[in-house]
């Protein structure tokens, strides 16, 4: 495993969990696209293409929450570049006094130091 490609993968993640979408941005490939919860029904559920359209993405989600935090329990590779992670998002809804957590899973592509690929899907995940 790259602890280059890991770095990526956490600097995103973590950005994003802390709405810095600005620290993201140098991390995304320009034409990088993102498959978000293909099948779960979700409101912004979706392929997404190019740099300013998964950053929109992320926008709108982190806007919709007071916290989501992602908790990372297995980050595994693939192959040459690709890695699968699963763990649980703990978040509270801004429109809610209670904490959720669910589990999620990404298949994420990285090259060059850039998320070129990425598929999130969250809800009925095992972790096991």
């Amino acid at each position: 495993m790259s602890d280059s490609d890991v770095e990526v993968i956490n600097a995103v993640s973590d950005a994003i969990g802390k709405g810095d979408l600005a620290a993201a941005e140098p991390r995304l490939h320009p034409d990088i696209v993102w498959e978000h919860n293909i099948g779960v029904g979700s409101p912004d559920e979706g392929v997404y293409r190019g740099r300013a359209s998964v950053l929109a993405l992320f926008g709108r989600i982190v806007e919709a929450w007071d916290s989501i935090r992602p908790e990372r329990h297995i980050i595994e590779r693939l192959d040459d570049g690709r890695y699968r992670i699963r763990g649980e998002l703990v978040a509270k809804h801004r429109t809610s006094d209670a904490e959720i957590r669910t589990s999620y899973e990404q298949h994420v592509e990285v090259l060059d130091g850039e998320m070129v690929k990425g598929t999130m899907k969250t809800g009925e995940i095992s972790l096991s």
